[in-house]
């Protein structure tokens, strides 16, 4: 069984920060992926992160490989290998692919939830087809939420717990890693912003991580889910109302969910997960994502004047969510 270790990331640099070390550091790990499809072909990045019975594993993005019918791994040092999808995540937008060498260099995994806002990053990838290039920036924010579009080959996703960094993010630079200054892998790269300059977005490492293991496993990865209805407290005073407290305002609690079975009510204010405010652009989708089905967290709750804990037990996303038309479903 692979145990994929990880470690705490760098601090803030101060005045210390040198990419150069970090593409040392860490861009042997950094293949390009050369993907065909049915419907032609794109590229693509990925990072090894394990190896197990002379085989390496390397970690990319779900749209980079979907639908694909070769993959054609190209290492840094030359090298290059016919490769084979172990598996895929499309709900977090995460897969799996393996080459039959276990000697490629690996990648270190950081601790995403010890993460600050400011903190210095490196990207690695191939964007545009340009092997090991590099971009560097800061996280730029911590927990947001993005939508991406169909298109020809991939449907339509939601990520509900993603980082924003301001290093440029590439069509090619998809399933890069996003480092610390130690060189850690802290981020999976998976989206740009077209419309935004200076706006990019990675999968935290320790969601990335916990879904890699299953998929070499050859687990279903699970999904934490609470069955709730919510409405941000940004969106909620922009529609000129007012909250008595900070967090998500609950609108609904679906039956048979976990939140209902734990007794959330419409108009309940969620203000803490794990004594873990939501403020300050922590979200609630941020705070339940690391963990796995079956954990309990403990919700700090304003209901009307009264401030209560709630125990909630998360479940597995179900395949198709019967919360249509909820602003947010976690």
């Amino acid at each position: 069984m692979v145990t994929i270790p990880v470690v705490s990331p760098a601090p803030v640099a101060s005045g210390g920060f040198d990419p150069a070390h970090v593409v040392q550091v860490l861009g042997p790990a950094v293949a390009e992926l050369i993907v065909t499809t049915a419907a032609g072909g794109g590229i693509g990045s990925g990072f090894v992160i394990a190896h197990q019975d002379g085989a390496s594993y390397l970690v990319t993005n779900n749209h980079v490989v979907a639908n694909a019918t070769k993959v054609i791994v190209l290492m840094p040092d030359g090298r290059h290998f016919n490769a084979m999808v172990q598996g895929t995540d499309p709900i977090q937008d995460i897969a799996v692919v393996k080459v039959n060498d276990g000697s490629l260099p690996l990648a270190q995994f950081g601790d995403s939830t010890k993460l600050v806002v400011g903190q210095q990053v490196v990207a690695i990838g191939s964007p545009l087809g340009n092997q090991t290039s590099v971009t560097a920036g800061i996280i730029s924010a911590l927990h947001r939420t993005i939508s991406t579009s169909a298109n020809g080959t991939t449907a339509a996703e939601t990520l509900p717990d993603v980082m924003q960094t301001d290093a440029a993010i590439n069509p090619g630079n998809s399933g890069g890693p996003l480092a610390d200054a130690d060189g850690n892998v802290i981020g999976v790269n998976t989206a740009g912003n077209s419309s935004g300059q200076g706006i990019g977005y990675a999968i935290p490492s320790l969601i990335a991580k916990r879904i890699a293991q299953d998929l070499i496993a050859g687990r279903k990865p699970g999904h934490p889910y609470m069955g709730v209805c919510y409405e941000p407290q940004d969106a909620f005073l922009s529609g000129g109302h007012d909250l008595p407290g900070y967090g998500v305002l609950v609108t609904a609690a679906l039956p048979g969910g976990p939140a209902a079975k734990a007794g959330l009510q419409a108009g309940d204010l969620i203000e803490k997960v794990d004594g873990v405010a939501l403020n300050n652009g922590q979200t609630l989708g941020g705070a339940i994502q690391p963990r796995s089905p079956g954990d309990t967290v403990q919700l700090t709750v304003l209901r009307g004047t009264s401030t209560k804990t709630v125990p909630l037990t998360l479940a597995d996303r179900p395949p198709a969510s019967s919360a249509q038309g909820c602003p947010t479903t976690p």
